[in-house]
């Protein structure tokens, strides 16, 4: 018996349980090594709950990334880690550039798709010769954190002209362990209207077709069924609009076959200098705008409308000149757990600043933040990567949305199909 196994023998079974959750994650994650008691005592839904409850006030590590393709590395605008629920060393987002599931293949390029509870949908394509059994692109979901990953099997039809556009997981209540999720692929339909997808899910380990329609008309009822939701940005075919969102719930009754369409506020009358993205903050849809100096903030209602207006307007506009900004700012994002923390790219400052919109008070930040000058974890910046991506990315017909790498508050396993 080992020195750690007599100690855990020595120690009662409650007071064992009390002083191991009190600790970060990424120290529980190690103990779960150590004997099968250890792992056994941590998995329970005893200790799970005491850990969720011990740690309720504490943040979760985060970063905020740009949509990029094959042809750029995976790079985070901001990060925050550091937190005491997990005690990251480095950003999340360094997790998925170095998390390598196949360490024998040949060299490959590497998108992140999705990212939903803490699961990340990777897309890889193998450079050069391929071993015999490994398809030149391929798909997993991982915690790139705990290296727990599941390799997704190729679709069987025709896979000419489909590509991977999201995740959605089925969380539980308590504790927000991740039971299940559904990557959804495009499907080419030749039918104007028809949006069909390919469906991968967990639980059943197979790929199925779904037949959805895009409606004509704008639906104001966005499901409430935020982790089954998958929003899309549609653009507008005509180039003089910001386009519409499309949402669908991919956890939501089987014979639902439409993207619900929701259209976007927009400004009267209409202006070419408009700056806008999309975001999401604690489940909701966030949709940001500046204007002639103006920040406008609104958050899609999760209650149903049969009329009316779906966007609620969070705060009262800012004139961002009045908070010390009087050259325009293009938005980037909230902040995934409080949808009154915004970011944006200050053209006067070079350099992204972050905004309380309950205060009013909008910071410079500069490259990184000091690890040792946060009471709860370090905010990491990227000057040069958020200055690229507002250069080459606004314009007032796009809708950019950064993808978000959120920790869960539970270190759950990646759900596997059955065998």
């Amino acid at each position: 018996m080992g020195k750690r196994s007599r100690m855990r023998e020595a120690i009662p079974e409650a007071i064992w349980v009390e002083i191991h959750a009190r600790l970060p994650l990424r120290s529980i994650a190690r103990f779960k090594t150590v004997c099968k008691r250890w792992k056994s005592a941590i998995e329970s839904c005893y200790f799970r709950r005491l850990f969720v409850s011990l740690h309720r006030n504490s943040s979760s590590s985060w970063s905020l990334m740009f949509d990029r393709s094959f042809d750029y590395p995976i790079t985070e605008a901001i990060g925050f880690h550091g937190c005491r629920r997990w005690d990251l060393p480095k950003i999340p987002s360094s997790y998925i550039v170095h998390f390598k599931p196949y360490p024998n293949l040949p060299a490959s390029k590497i998108r992140s798709v999705a990212s939903f509870n803490g699961l990340v949908l990777l897309e890889y394509v193998v450079v050069g010769t391929v071993s015999p059994g490994h398809p030149p692109t391929y798909l997993i979901v991982c915690n790139p954190v705990l290296r727990q990953w599941v390799e997704i099997p190729p679709l069987r039809e025709n896979s000419t002209g489909v590509r991977p556009i999201g995740l959605v997981t089925r969380a539980e209540e308590d504790g927000g362990v991740v039971s299940s999720f559904k990557v959804v692929m495009t499907c080419k339909m030749d039918r104007p209207g028809d949006k069909s997808v390919y469906v991968y899910s967990s639980e059943t380990g197979l790929w199925t077709f779904k037949r959805l329609l895009l409606l004509n008309k704008p639906v104001f009822s966005p499901a409430k069924n935020h982790s089954g939701m998958l929003y899309r940005w549609k653009k507008d075919p005509y180039g003089t609009g910001p386009g519409v969102v499309l949402a669908h719930d991919f956890y939501g009754p089987e014979d639902d076959d439409q993207w619900r369409v929701i259209p976007l506020p927009l400004p009267l009358p209409y202006n070419e200098d408009v700056r806008r993205c999309l975001t999401t903050s604690r489940g909701d849809l966030i949709y940001m705008e500046v204007l002639s100096h103006v920040l406008k903030v609104w958050r899609l209602k999760d209650n149903n409308y049969s009329g009316g207006e779906c966007w609620h307007l969070s705060r009262e506009e800012i004139n961002m000149a009045s908070v010390g900004f009087d050259v325009d700012c293009f938005p980037l994002g909230a902040n995934p757990f409080d949808s009154h923390i915004v970011y944006l790219w200050s053209l006067q400052h070079k350099s992204l600043v972050f905004g309380d919109l309950r205060s009013r008070k909008f910071i410079v930040h500069q490259e990184s933040e000091n690890p040792s000058s946060c009471e709860e974890g370090c905010c990491v910046v990227n000057t040069l990567g958020s200055k690229l991506y507002a250069q080459c990315y606004f314009d007032a017909t796009s809708v950019p949305m950064l993808s978000q790498f959120v920790l869960p508050q539970w270190m759950g396993p990646v759900p596997r199909p059955p065998n």
